[in-house]
């Protein structure tokens, strides 16, 4: 393709500009985020001089009756069996709407929340409300079994715990960790073992704690391993509660710092002695596995609820022997009695099932 060679086809000139200076020194310009956050600050300081609209009074009250902490009052209810949905706004419109006192009797209206289902808030079921008068608390109390939200509600006085479950005590836990169990012995149930645990493996781990006098190590029939539990029978009680609370104390040695100190001040005999330093040694794992450690039943109580006066393998023994008894006592049903001169003594043996001898003859084939 060739150009043209005429005149009707001109190259385009540039226009006479000045050419556009480029200062490399200059400081690079704001993005848009921190241009945004300038322009911000520069509200919030315009807001603290006072540049921006004062509150009104009515405004500045709102604000503070929101912001202000709800007090408990002496006056409570608990009210139960909620919907999940139910709002602090339904809970006020049920008490004013179904009693005599006005909104401002209740004083706080505690609702605690649970986790979002949908994307929408959900409560656990139950909410507090406080009353300033006693009255109210007696109105509010009467609304029992009355319908919210299509679900009938249970109020009771807050201060009330009738109905909750009695808490163990003392003497049927564990004295150091609180848990419930048999009550303290020489005996330690130890669980979460590993497989490849040996009875010599746990001696030397829990003689820390003191001396062991027994290991009953439960085992598979087959391969002889450890089924992950076992007894830990110790010589002392303390020695079995430091096993419990898994660590023991252990008093440092520091002979050559205390030698230093007698050398350099032997005129402070007189004062008084320092307590030994202690470090704790922690003996609830073992084998990269962490244990888990409970006192067991004392080996006389056990023995005494499986085979003792009371034990229940007796119970039973003695019940069947007593069943056996009155069985034994019970008349057996006489076999009946055939006349041998009607039958013939095939027929005697076939209805009364006797053992009669043989009266054939034996036949042989030469």
């Amino acid at each position: 393709m060739t150009e043209a060679t005429d005149g009707s086809h001109k190259k385009r000139k540039l226009q006479d500009v000045p050419e556009i200076e480029i200062d490399v020194s200059a400081p690079e310009p704001q993005s848009k985020k921190a241009l945004r956050k300038a322009k911000k600050n520069k509200t919030e300081g315009a807001a603290e001089d006072g540049k921006t609209k004062p509150e009104t009074a009515s405004t500045k009250e709102k604000t503070d009756a929101q912001n202000a902490p709800a007090k408990r009052s002496d006056y409570g209810i608990w009210i139960g069996n909620l919907g999940f949905a139910t709002t602090k706004d339904d809970l006020r419109n049920f008490f004013v709407s179904n009693c005599s006192f006005p909104e401002t009797t209740i004083t706080r209206i505690h609702l605690p929340k649970g986790q979002e289902k949908f994307g929408r808030p959900q409560n656990k079921g139950f909410a507090y409300v406080d009353f300033s008068t006693p009255k109210a608390l007696e109105e509010a109390i009467g609304l029992s079994e009355q319908l919210l939200t299509g679900r009938r509600v249970l109020i009771k006085n807050a201060k009330s715990f009738e109905g909750r479950p009695d808490k163990p005590q003392g003497d049927q836990g564990n004295a150091s960790n609180g848990k419930p169990g048999h009550p303290p012995s020489r005996r330690v149930f130890v669980g979460n073992l590993s497989f490849d645990a040996t009875k010599e493996i746990l001696e030397e781990h829990f003689g820390q704690c003191g001396t062991v006098t027994n290991v009953h190590m439960a085992t598979f029939q087959d391969s002889g391993k450890c089924k992950g539990y076992a007894w830990v029978e110790f010589e002392d009680l303390a020695a079995a509660e430091a096993a419990v609370k898994g660590y023991v104390l252990i008093a440092e040695d520091d002979e050559e710092e205390e030698e230093k100190e007698e050398d350099s001040n032997d005129s402070d005999s007189a004062k008084k002695p320092k307590k030994t330093p202690k470090r704790k040694v922690w003996v609830n794992q073992i084998m990269g596995r962490r244990m888990r450690m409970e006192f067991a039943e004392d080996a006389s109580t056990r023995y005494k609820k499986r085979f003792g006066k009371d034990s229940e393998g007796k119970k039973d023994h003695s019940e069947n022997a007593e069943g056996s008894d009155a069985r034994s006592r019970v008349r057996k049903p006489k076999r009946p009695e055939i006349d041998d001169s009607r039958y013939s003594k095939e027929t005697v043996q076939r209805l009364s099932g006797a053992i009669v001898e043989g009266q054939g003859q034996k036949v042989t084939f030469d």
